[in-house]
């Protein structure tokens, strides 16, 4: 996959960043006592570690620790897939000894790196001194008390291959019979992850499971015979589960993919069907009023719906509502919110101007901000609101029934601060007259409480109340409109039947 080649990109450009740099840090540790050499050592591999965690998305499994010796040395036999185990041997075991060829020793400076670590060298220069320098390198790191790794096949081996391709050698047995320690097989599935040769490296959990010990003492071939055995026959087993975990993780990815999807369809889907419904609803209601008699509603009544796929955004106006009671203009109306059944709506509008019959001049509040929330009986629940003019502000919360016709129910409470500067503004604009305006002011001040006026505002057939203040009237239907009213559901009856 694309996205494993490029995360395996990033990781071998950092790895060899991070190796360039840890060969700058080791070379003054050549001077320096071991403790401080290994140090950095575990730098390295810990750091190598981090960043296959993060940017691979691989992890690490220890199986059969029960099976190391608590204390003293003893050798692990392991298989060799990949150069990801040779990374992980400082964090299995504390100061490995690793068995590698003696020619390793003879490259500059990361020889010596190597003569540091203590590693067991084979000189191959024959078979017999193949087998003394493995059995005296075994014989010194007993002593140590610390553990010896060797790869008894030789060399890396590729998940394809068999002991035909690569067998077993005899080197293992023989440093068990000069050090006289057990041998801990180890099994992996590493080649899975890191394919030999492959610059791309895959995701998931890798898997080390150390098995039984095989005790010193037995014949060499035997010994041989049966480390063999466990060692093809569990990393065989793990090879088939980490192939299996492989298969689950692609459906898993697959199922990631997929149901992002599925949700943003669903989601663009409802979106555009909400949108029909609010444009519907709006469009609807705005030409119930303007259709209405004794009423008219002019301006810009087409609904403007944007945020596609976000917050819905409903913009109309400016408009116009007069009727014979007067009128009210609103700049512009914004409803904002998630087209999600029940979610709350924000509503602003521009500057409101209202006039009443008898009124000398406009009277114009600047602004209106409202927190809403529509329930699905075609009630309206103001959250909050609040409508300002210079230092007045005016907050309302309550219910707006609009399955009640021509005109919405209202059950609101009204809180009002500093309402004697409106009042006075009314006077001073000849919208209210000082007698009346001297009595509004004292009703609305016998029911302040901490400097706010709490008052409900109720409709209550064609009047419209603030408190016991009858404020305004709605445009009563006619008699013929009536009669209209109660007689089409009859009409309609008799025409089904």
């Amino acid at each position: 996959m694309l996205f494993n080649f490029i995360r395996s990109t990033i990781f071998n450009l950092l790895f060899f960043v991070v190796t360039s740099i840890s060969c700058v840090l080791l070379l003054p540790t050549l001077f320096l006592p071991r403790q401080a050499y290994l140090f950095t050592v575990r730098f390295f591999v810990y750091t190598t570690e981090f960043l296959a965690r993060t940017i691979l998305g691989q992890r690490f499994e220890v199986r059969g620790r029960e099976h190391l010796p608590t204390s003293g040395a003893y050798i692990v036999a392991a298989k060799h897939q990949s150069a990801y185990e040779t990374l992980k041997l400082h964090i299995l075991f504390k100061d490995p000894a690793v068995v590698l060829k003696k020619e390793l020793l003879s490259i500059p400076v990361w020889g010596k790196y190597l003569e540091k670590s203590g590693v067991i060298a084979i000189d191959r220069s024959s078979p017999k001194a193949a087998i003394k320098s493995i059995q005296d390198g075994a014989i010194k790191i007993a002593a140590q008390g610390r553990p010896m790794i060797i790869f008894p096949q030789g060399t890396r081996v590729r998940t394809d291959q068999t002991i035909k391709d690569k067998p077993y050698k005899i080197g293992v047995t023989r440093m068990q019979e000069a050090a006289n320690v057990p041998i801990i097989p180890l099994a992996l599935n590493t080649g899975l992850y890191w394919p030999r040769g492959s610059w791309t490296q895959k995701p998931g959990t890798i898997i080390f499971e150390f098995l039984p010990a095989i005790p010193p003492g037995g014949n060499p071939s035997e010994t041989l015979r049966k480390l063999e055995s466990q060692l093809e026959e569990k990393s065989g087993a793990l090879l088939e589960e980490g192939r299996n975990n492989m298969k689950k993780a692609k459906k898993s990815i697959a199922f990631a993919i997929i149901l992002p999807i599925l949700l943003i369809t669903a989601w663009c889907i409802n979106w555009k069907v909400m949108e029909s419904q609010a444009r519907k609803v709006t469009t609807g209601y705005l030409k119930a009023l303007s259709e209405h008699p004794g009423a008219s509603l002019t301006g810009d009544l087409t609904p403007r719906i944007s945020g596609f796929p976000g917050k819905m955004k409903i913009e109309i106006g400016p408009h116009t509502l007069a009727t014979n009671q007067g009128f009210v203009s609103i700049v512009k109306l914004e409803a904002t919110g998630w087209p999600v059944p029940s979610m709350p709506v924000d509503l602003t509008s521009g500057p409101i101007t209202l006039n009443v019959p008898g009124w000398k001049d406009n009277i114009t509040f600047d602004a209106l901000e409202a927190r809403l929330r529509y329930h699905g009986n075609d009630i309206l629940t103001t959250e909050s609101s609040r409508l300002t003019r210079g230092d007045f502000e005016g907050t309302m919360t309550g219910d707006l029934d609009f399955a009640q016709k021509p005109y919405p129910g209202i059950d609101l409470l009204i809180k009002l601060k500093n309402h004697e500067i409106l009042i006075g503004d009314l006077v001073a604009r000849n919208v209210l007259k000082k007698n009346p305006a001297m009595l509004a002011n004292m009703a609305l001040t016998a029911m302040k409480r901490d400097k706010v006026v709490e008052v409900p505002l109720k409709r209550e057939q064609d009047n419209l109340y603030l408190g016991p203040i009858l404020i305004a009237q709605f445009p009563a239907q006619s008699r013929a409109d009536l009669l209209q009213a109660r007689t089409k559901p009859a009409l309609t009856e008799n025409k089904v039947e």
